[in-house]
């Protein structure tokens, strides 16, 4: 494959109008939130600006199982961390985003290993999994002990010389993205559950740290729970669907 195949493969092809639609609805937000930082007086920093965009274009490229998305992906996670997490004292966060760079690297080498055995398509194909009221109510259990005690530690424990400046947002924010990655690896629909809660709230985290590009980003991150998590839920009782988070 060459590399114009490449770009093409990866950038133009698979999408349906409304992932376009989507996609224009992200950039809109992010343009949107950097004009109102300028007009208020108050400009985010461009390694900011360069997150919210990177996230944009990540979380597109990801619904469609391109393998693109993980470069965009750790430009997202990079900007996020020094620009964002580490300055506004969010610690918890912070060894969120550690997390996800090592697990990142589990993730593109699956990818790559399908995207050599589907050049065409680009896709990831998993088995469709869902959890049962027990496997719920456990796994709901474990986010409220885990939010509590990550609270309480954040509450009372400085790291880098600082206590956390919201623990408890942040430790709201940060739980339920282990018990997110941990499922999406596994496959399994309820993902989603927590994708909802860790963005939803980071939107309130984003606007206390006066940040309109991360508020518009995870804006844009809540309502591509709803997107991709119904192509998941309508998916689950077939045997194969499409990787879309």
């Amino acid at each position: 494959m060459n590399f114009k195949t490449l770009i093409k493969n990866e950038f133009l092809d698979g999408k349906n109008w409304f992932d376009w639609a989507f996609l224009a609805c992200g950039l809109l937000l992010q343009c949107a939130a950097t004009i109102f930082g300028f007009v208020k007086g108050s400009p985010e920093s461009l390694i900011l600006i360069i997150s919210g965009f990177a996230g944009v274009f990540s979380v597109i490229l990801c619904s469609q199982g391109k393998i693109s998305s993980y470069v965009f992906g750790y430009v997202q996670l990079l900007t996020c961390v020094f620009g964002f997490s580490i300055p506004n004292h969010l610690h918890a966060e912070t060894l969120e985003n550690t997390m996800y760079f090592f697990t990142m690297f589990y993730g593109m080498f699956v990818w790559a290993k399908n995207y050599r055995k589907d050049a065409k398509t680009e896709s990831i194909e998993i088995k469709s999994k869902k959890l049962g009221i027990k496997g719920n109510i456990i796994t709901a259990i474990i986010f409220v002990v885990m939010t509590i005690a990550c609270w309480i530690f954040l509450k009372n424990v400085p790291i880098f010389g600082a206590l956390d400046s919201q623990p408890f947002m942040d430790s709201l924010t940060s739980v339920p993205a282990y018990i997110a990655q941990f499922f999406m690896v596994l496959g399994y629909r309820e993902q989603y559950i927590y994708w909802f809660i860790l963005d939803s709230f980071s939107i309130i985290l984003a606007i206390r740290a006066g940040s309109w590009v991360m508020t518009a980003q995870f804006i844009f991150w809540t309502l591509n729970c709803f997107y991709a998590g119904y192509k998941w839920y309508k998916s689950s009782n077939n045997e194969n669907y499409q990787l879309i988070d």
